[in-house]
């Protein structure tokens, strides 16, 4: 399991590498099945509010309410974000892609993952 500083650091590393145009507004926190608007993607999800610096549009991750207007999503996986630290992009990349942040590498839309 990831610590909430590790977490944090490991998203604004993908932030900066396949998103740069978005940035955190709130900090990563663990996001728990006690939290009745909690959108978890399995047990070590963390949750974050990001903003894109030019469109000032904004994304909830790991909630499915909050701030209007926003697009929520599910929360990002301990083991995504793991997957990172150990320099395995894919994981991390097609997550942002799957929640319109990242940019698929053959400039087209990513088709839709579950899970």
């Amino acid at each position: 399991m990831l610590s909430r500083e590790d977490a944090q650091r490991f998203l604004l590393g993908a932030l900066g590498e396949f998103a740069p145009d978005w940035e955190p507004v709130s900090d990563v926190t663990e996001v728990t099945a006690q939290d009745p608007n909690a959108w978890l993607s399995g047990v070590g999800t963390f949750g974050v509010i990001l903003r894109h610096r030019t469109t000032q549009a904004m994304k909830v991750l790991g909630r499915r309410t909050g701030p209007q207007p926003a697009g929520y999503h599910r929360g990002i996986s301990h083991l995504v974000l793991q997957a990172y630290s150990d320099r395995n992009t894919d994981p991390v990349r097609r997550y942002l892609e799957e929640v319109g942040m990242g940019k698929a590498s053959n400039g087209r839309k990513p088709a839709f993952r579950a899970g």
